[in-house]
């Protein structure tokens, strides 16, 4: 009997099994194409956060711990890539005689360095003034000392006798917190700032002074190996990453035996990471959602098109014996088969799809178990949106009433219960939260590696969306039961002498139109949704990257060997539609020594991008022209006028080096604070007139040129060596070598490749919500077709019907879903502006796909036309001869 049901219904129905199949193959898809794409997104933020760790276990050794010994026992315990021996030692104060005065600064440490460091480990310096070969001084202390390159510094330090050291080069630590962090059992117990004096020394040279004290409990010096692993043999995931870089730090201390405490860098990373790799599923998961949504409503409608006829079907097998138990047995297998090859069609399609459009990987084990979690739950799905509706029918009809039921208009529960009303309430409520705490969803305090997400603001946007979309119904049925003298000459066109009759056919069956217009306008937001956030999210990681390189391109240079010189060479290169000096020096304010930026005002928009959130309550036009109008002006970061309790107007002397190699004093004028700057580091940095800076000090060279790509930047990098030639000591880097990590890399996701994916999945949902309808509409066109042909009617006019159906449902629906989808997007980049650096100005519209979505709708919608229209005609052809 089974068996004969199912082929039955497959001989009779295949287009409605063909219609329930498809949105149940849609959903699997969708969803576990998100899954694989969340799980390789993760696998993405795994390598961009740990290859940004400058050094990945600093391991503190005991007092007469053999370092090479030590080092053999790491090299058992993990695959190390490199390790050097550096060595801390305290120092009481550090002083220069300048002839006249004497500056002293408190308490210091002096770093002993090999030669190689700064290759094994170069993220660790960066150097600011004079070379790298002899004693460098930190940044702060050459500050606090008035020294520069060439200065004699005497050293004090603790348990030792004193001695000068002639300074080679003043150096910025850019992760002093990790470098002098503290390592062992008081890690962690509450945050301590790194030394503002530091001395660094050769390797040579600092064992000379210190090397007996390393040996003395309480010497004052101390080794540690800094070590760097091999980051290819560490699993994708983070979470599974960080257990691994954990259990193998824990098996070092094991071998170490008390010689040596790990300070675990990675596995502190990789704990943040752990969340933002949570935080990125579930935005990812929140994109994909309203589509999975839909294709079970689409499903679910379906089934729910179906119901007069099943409960014929189902009166007549009680009519010939049939129990209810076997009944709903015939319904579990037909919903079991047809949501088992649903599911596997989709499941197929995703795994198509991740490797061919997302290029992942689908064979990892996580991913394996996504998929069949998927299916599995597609199944049961699917089975429950047929099974539940035919039990409830089954329970609440009897035989005489199934085989008389009639359609008729009900008010919904959740339209009596303004249900609708109270999801838009909540989102709006939701929102407001989120605003009022100023979209922290991520937070990231100063050298704590930890974020804390509030995930449920994202409850926002998808209560929003299915709010929206409940009250399109509410407000469909209300607008075509209040205009019944408009459709009539809307519809002449299409309908001609019958445009009356069609109009009263469509308010008749306003509550079908009114569903049709909702489920389009959910699948048009959708696509608008994903789309526009998808473009200004990738918008906003190309303004994060040309932050970090400066521009498109960019060619950096040294005070001994400018980029300026080159500008002629590099303007002729073929791609280069704009290329503009800048000039990067450096300057006292007080006693802070802070990167100055000399650029044109008026041209450095051609060459980067300068956007509205790099300044604090001032426009980024405003503030260059502010600076084109003021030649002494200046742009002062937030930091620096926190620091110094500046204000706007207010005068600053400046000390600068001349070209002569004195020290100059320079007038400048507040004249806007700015937060971000093109290679501008995140602190402190000034931003001036290159042309007044060249003026005051004599030296006109410009050390960085930045550079507008007119096609690949990779591409245009590479000719720009070339041009420049392999003897050149000029950096160029371009966009693609940025790393912009901001705040949580979550900018590591990358959303372009999915964002068509979704698109495509969304125009298919479109003519799936229309051809749905028109399909809803089909048993019940079929005798009113017949009726008019046979009172004269043509075929072209019995055709309007359809066309008029789609005209409204797709019109209206098109332009809802296209107002919901923006506002969708906007909450969505509104929630997420913490994670930019900057946030954005506003929601970048990407009119070519919008126009792409918009075209593919209609080509869809008319597609689904024409196949109802035949469909439609075979129906009416049997009504005839019936």
């Amino acid at each position: 009997m089974m068996a004969l049901w199912l082929k039955g219904i497959v001989a009779t129905r295949w287009r409605h099994l063909m219609a329930v199949g498809a949105g149940i193959m849609c959903a699997t898809a969708l969803i576990g194409l998100i899954g694989v794409f969340g799980l390789s997104s993760a696998g993405t933020m795994t390598r961009r956060a740990i290859s940004a760790v400058p050094v990945d276990w600093q391991v503190a050794l005991a007092p007469g711990a053999t370092p090479m010994e030590l080092t053999k026992k790491l090299r058992d315990s993990a695959p190390v890539r490199a390790v050097a021996t550096v060595g801390y030692a305290d120092a009481t104060a550090l002083s220069l005689n300048t002839g006249d005065t004497t500056q002293t600064t408190g308490s210091g440490q002096i770093v002993g360095l090999s030669p190689d460091y700064q290759s094994l480990f170069p993220g660790q310096i960066r150097l600011l003034l004079g070379g790298t070969s002899g004693a460098l001084l930190a940044q702060q202390t050459a500050a606090n000392l008035h020294a520069t390159v060439g200065s004699v510094v005497t050293v004090t330090p603790v348990g030792a006798a004193p001695f000068d050291v002639t300074v080679a080069g003043i150096v910025d630590l850019p992760n002093a917190d990790a470098l002098f962090q503290i390592i062992g059992p008081q890690r962690g117990a509450s945050p301590v700032a790194p030394p503002d004096n530091v001395l660094i020394l050769s390797e040579a040279d600092w064992r000379t002074h210190f090397g007996e004290a390393t040996h003395r409990p309480a010497g004052g010096a101390r080794f540690q190996l800094h070590v760097g692993l091999d980051h290819n043999p560490l699993p994708s995931a983070p979470e599974v990453a960080f257990s691994t870089t954990t259990g193998m730090a824990k098996n070092f201390e094991v071998r170490a035996a008390g010689e040596a405490i790990v300070g675990d860098n990675i596995s502190a990373r990789l704990d943040a990471v752990r969340q933002d790799a949570l935080f990125a599923r579930i935005l990812l998961l929140f994109l994909g959602l309203p589509g999975a949504i839909l294709g079970i409503l689409l499903a679910i409608s379906v089934v729910r098109s179906d119901a007069a006829r099943r409960r014929q079907e189902f009166a007549l097998l009680s009519l010939r014996g049939a129990s209810a138990t076997q009944i709903m047995s015939l319904v579990m297998a037909e919903a079991l088969t047809l949501s088992l090859l649903a599911v596997s069609f989709g499941v197929a399609a995703s795994t198509v799809l991740a490797r061919s459009a997302l290029h992942a990987d689908v064979t990892s084990y996580d991913a394996m178990v996504w998929l069949a979690a998927t299916a599995l739950g597609g199944v049961i799905v699917s089975c429950l949106a047929v099974i539940v509706p035919v039990r409830a029918d089954f329970r609440q009809s009897t035989v005489s009433a199934r085989r008389m039921w009639l359609s008729r208009e009900r008010v919904a529960g959740w339209e009596r219960g303004k249900v609708d009303i109270v999801f838009l309430v909540l989102a709006a409520l939701t929102h407001w939260r989120s605003a009022s705490t100023g979209y922290q969803l991520v937070l990231a305090p100063e050298g704590v590696a930890s974020t804390a997400v509030d995930y449920t603001a994202f409850l926002a946007p998808l209560l929003f969306w299915l709010g929206a979309g409940l009250l399109t119904i509410r407000l469909g049925r209300l607008l075509l039961r209040s205009s019944g003298s408009l459709l009539p000459p809307m519809l002449s066109p299409l309908s001609g002498r019958l445009a009356t009759l069609v109009g009263s056919a469509l308010i008749r069956q306003r509550s079908r139109l009114a569903s049709g217009m909702a489920l389009v306008a959910v699948a048009a937001s959708f696509a608008v949704a994903t789309t526009v956030f998808n473009s200004t999210y990738h918008m906003q990681q190309l303004v994060d990257a040309r932050l970090t390189t400066g521009a498109d391109v960019a060619v950096t240079g040294s005070a001994t060997m400018p980029a300026g010189t080159a500008l002629n060479r590099i303007a002729v290169v073929e791609g280069v539609l704009a290329a503009e000096p800048m000039q990067h020096r450096f300057a006292y304010v007080g006693k802070d020594l802070q990167d100055l930026f000399g650029i044109d005002p008026v041209r450095i928009t051609n060459a980067t991008d300068i956007v509205d959130g790099y300044f604090t309550n001032i426009g980024a036009r405003e503030a260059l022209a502010r600076l084109a109008r003021q030649p002494d002006g200046i742009l002062v970061s937030q930091e620096t006028v926190n620091d110094f309790q500046l204000a706007i107007g207010d005068l600053l002397n400046l000390r600068m080096r001349a070209a002569d190699g004195s020290e100059k004093t320079v007038a400048f004028h507040l004249v806007g604070v700015v937060k971000e700057f093109p290679t501008a580091p995140r602190d402190s940095f000034l931003v001036a007139n290159a042309s007044y800076v060249a003026a005051q000090t004599g030296a006109g060279q410009a050390e960085t040129v930045l550079i507008r790509a007119g096609g690949s930047m990779a591409a245009l990098a590479q000719r720009v060596r070339d041009a420049l030639g392999p003897s050149s000591q000029l950096k160029v880097t371009d966009v693609s070598q940025a790393a912009h990590l901001i705040g949580s890399s979550l900018t590591a996701v990358d959303l372009a490749a999915i964002g068509s994916v979704e698109r495509g999945f969304a125009v298919l949902f479109v003519a799936m919500a229309t051809g749905l309808i028109l399909w809803l509409g089909q048993s019940e066109r079929a005798r009113s077709n017949a009726i008019l042909l046979s009172l004269g009617a043509s075929r072209r006019e019995v055709r309007s019907f359809i066309w008029s159906e789609a005209l409204i449902v797709a019109g209206i629906g098109l332009l809802a879903g296209t107002l919901i989808g923006l506002i969708d997007a906007w909450m969505l980049v509104r929630l997420l502006s913490g994670v930019f650096d900057p946030p954005p100005d506003y929601l970048n519209l990407p009119w070519m796909s919008l126009s792409f979505i918009l075209i593919g709708a209609i080509a869809a919608i008319i597609l689904s036309v024409l196949a109802q229209s035949a469909w439609t005609r075979d129906e009416t052809a049997q009504e005839l001869r019936g």
